[in-house]
Protein backbone atom coordinates (compact mmCIF):
# COMPACT_ATOMS: atom_id res chain seq x y z
CA UNK A 1 0.00 0.00 0.00
CA UNK A 2 2.90 2.70 0.48
CA UNK A 3 4.24 1.95 -2.51
CA UNK A 4 0.98 3.06 -4.33
CA UNK A 5 0.55 5.56 -2.02
CA UNK A 6 4.22 6.84 -3.33
CA UNK A 7 3.41 6.31 -6.98
CA UNK A 8 0.54 8.64 -6.66
CA UNK A 9 2.28 11.50 -5.36
CA UNK A 10 4.88 11.10 -7.59
CA UNK A 11 2.57 11.10 -10.57
CA UNK A 12 1.20 14.38 -9.52
CA UNK A 13 4.07 15.85 -9.05
CA UNK A 14 5.29 15.32 -12.55
CA UNK A 15 2.07 16.16 -13.93
CA UNK A 16 2.32 19.85 -11.89
CA UNK A 17 5.65 19.93 -13.71
CA UNK A 18 4.40 19.02 -16.79
CA UNK A 19 1.66 21.82 -16.67
CA UNK A 20 4.52 24.57 -15.56
CA UNK A 21 6.80 23.42 -18.61
CA UNK A 22 3.65 23.53 -20.88
CA UNK A 23 2.61 27.09 -19.12
CA UNK A 24 5.75 28.37 -19.68
CA UNK A 25 6.83 27.71 -23.01
CA UNK A 26 3.11 29.22 -23.95
CA UNK A 27 4.13 32.39 -22.37
CA UNK A 28 7.42 32.51 -24.50
CA UNK A 29 6.69 30.92 -27.48
CA UNK A 30 5.38 32.48 -30.85
CA UNK A 31 1.69 31.72 -31.81
CA UNK A 32 1.19 31.51 -36.08
CA UNK A 33 -1.55 30.21 -37.89
CA UNK A 34 -1.36 26.78 -40.03
CA UNK A 35 -2.61 29.26 -42.63
CA UNK A 36 0.40 31.08 -42.57
CA UNK A 37 2.11 27.96 -43.46
CA UNK A 38 0.06 26.86 -45.92
CA UNK A 39 0.59 30.47 -47.90
CA UNK A 40 4.80 29.68 -48.27
CA UNK A 41 6.01 30.70 -45.07
CA UNK A 42 9.10 28.90 -44.74
CA UNK A 43 10.19 27.57 -41.64
CA UNK A 44 13.84 27.42 -41.50
CA UNK A 45 15.25 23.77 -39.93
CA UNK A 46 18.17 22.78 -37.61
CA UNK A 47 20.26 22.84 -40.82
CA UNK A 48 19.94 26.39 -41.93
CA UNK A 49 17.84 25.79 -44.81
CA UNK A 50 13.97 25.64 -45.39
CA UNK A 51 12.47 22.62 -44.74
CA UNK A 52 12.09 20.65 -47.80
CA UNK A 53 15.14 22.10 -49.64
CA UNK A 54 17.58 19.18 -50.96
CA UNK A 55 20.65 19.29 -49.60
CA UNK A 56 24.00 17.91 -50.13
CA UNK A 57 25.27 16.55 -46.58
CA UNK A 58 28.66 14.56 -45.44
CA UNK A 59 27.43 12.88 -42.16
CA UNK A 60 27.59 9.70 -40.24
CA UNK A 61 25.29 7.84 -38.80
CA UNK A 62 25.50 7.07 -35.42
CA UNK A 63 24.22 5.62 -32.28
CA UNK A 64 22.61 7.29 -29.70
CA UNK A 65 20.57 6.62 -26.11
CA UNK A 66 20.61 4.70 -22.93
CA UNK A 67 20.63 0.93 -25.08
CA UNK A 68 22.90 2.77 -27.96
CA UNK A 69 19.91 1.32 -30.52
CA UNK A 70 18.22 4.69 -31.70
CA UNK A 71 20.22 5.29 -34.95
CA UNK A 72 20.38 9.31 -35.81
CA UNK A 73 22.59 10.81 -38.02
CA UNK A 74 25.20 13.37 -37.10
CA UNK A 75 25.70 16.18 -40.05
CA UNK A 76 29.19 17.63 -40.07
CA UNK A 77 29.08 19.78 -43.77
CA UNK A 78 25.91 21.15 -45.56
CA UNK A 79 26.59 22.00 -49.21
CA UNK A 80 30.34 22.44 -49.13
CA UNK A 81 30.06 24.61 -46.05
CA UNK A 82 31.40 22.87 -42.72
CA UNK A 83 29.68 22.92 -39.72
CA UNK A 84 30.90 24.97 -36.35
CA UNK A 85 29.44 21.72 -34.07
CA UNK A 86 27.54 18.65 -35.74
CA UNK A 87 23.98 18.39 -35.84
CA UNK A 88 22.46 15.61 -35.12
CA UNK A 89 18.97 14.27 -35.97
CA UNK A 90 16.43 11.27 -36.52
CA UNK A 91 16.14 9.82 -39.91
CA UNK A 92 14.22 8.30 -42.27
CA UNK A 93 15.29 6.73 -46.10
CA UNK A 94 12.88 7.97 -49.03
CA UNK A 95 11.87 4.35 -50.28
CA UNK A 96 12.28 5.51 -53.55
CA UNK A 97 16.14 6.35 -53.33
CA UNK A 98 19.06 4.54 -53.88
CA UNK A 99 19.77 3.92 -50.06
CA UNK A 100 18.66 0.67 -48.37
CA UNK A 101 18.66 1.28 -44.64
CA UNK A 102 20.75 -1.24 -43.99
CA UNK A 103 23.30 -0.74 -46.14
CA UNK A 104 23.93 2.61 -43.98
CA UNK A 105 27.01 2.25 -41.95
CA UNK A 106 27.34 3.53 -38.23
CA UNK A 107 29.90 5.90 -37.97
CA UNK A 108 31.51 5.77 -41.52
CA UNK A 109 31.25 10.02 -42.96
CA UNK A 110 29.57 9.41 -46.26
CA UNK A 111 27.82 11.92 -48.79
CA UNK A 112 24.23 11.96 -49.03
CA UNK A 113 21.61 13.95 -50.87
CA UNK A 114 18.42 15.14 -48.38
CA UNK A 115 16.07 17.33 -47.00
CA UNK A 116 15.17 18.37 -43.76
CA UNK A 117 11.56 17.66 -42.35
CA UNK A 118 9.31 18.40 -39.65
CA UNK A 119 6.23 17.86 -37.51
CA UNK A 120 4.76 17.96 -33.88
CA UNK A 121 5.62 14.86 -32.11
CA UNK A 122 4.91 13.91 -28.51
CA UNK A 123 1.33 13.88 -26.58
CA UNK A 124 -0.27 17.23 -25.23
CA UNK A 125 -0.23 17.43 -21.62
CA UNK A 126 -4.06 17.88 -21.94
CA UNK A 127 -4.46 14.88 -23.50
CA UNK A 128 -2.55 13.11 -20.87
CA UNK A 129 -4.67 14.73 -17.88
CA UNK A 130 -7.41 13.40 -19.79
CA UNK A 131 -6.38 9.73 -20.48
CA UNK A 132 -3.51 8.10 -18.06
CA UNK A 133 0.21 9.85 -17.62
CA UNK A 134 2.72 8.10 -20.35
CA UNK A 135 6.54 8.92 -20.07
CA UNK A 136 6.94 11.65 -22.57
CA UNK A 137 9.32 14.64 -23.47
CA UNK A 138 6.21 16.37 -24.57
CA UNK A 139 4.72 17.88 -27.00
CA UNK A 140 6.77 20.04 -29.76
CA UNK A 141 7.97 20.93 -33.32
CA UNK A 142 11.16 18.49 -33.88
CA UNK A 143 12.88 18.21 -37.20
CA UNK A 144 14.55 14.94 -38.78
CA UNK A 145 16.43 13.79 -42.11
CA UNK A 146 15.04 12.03 -45.21
CA UNK A 147 18.00 10.43 -46.55
CA UNK A 148 17.47 10.60 -50.56
CA UNK A 149 19.98 9.35 -52.22
CA UNK A 150 23.97 8.33 -51.59
CA UNK A 151 25.96 10.90 -53.60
Amino acid sequence: MPHRCLFFITLAFLMVQVDSLHAQAAASGRSISARELEGGTRIIGLLGLPLGELASVKAQVVRVGAKGDDRHVRVLEVDGRLLSAPIVLKFSVWRWGNIADKEMPTDRIVKLRVYETGGMVGVPADAMRETVFVQTEGWAFETSLVLVNLE
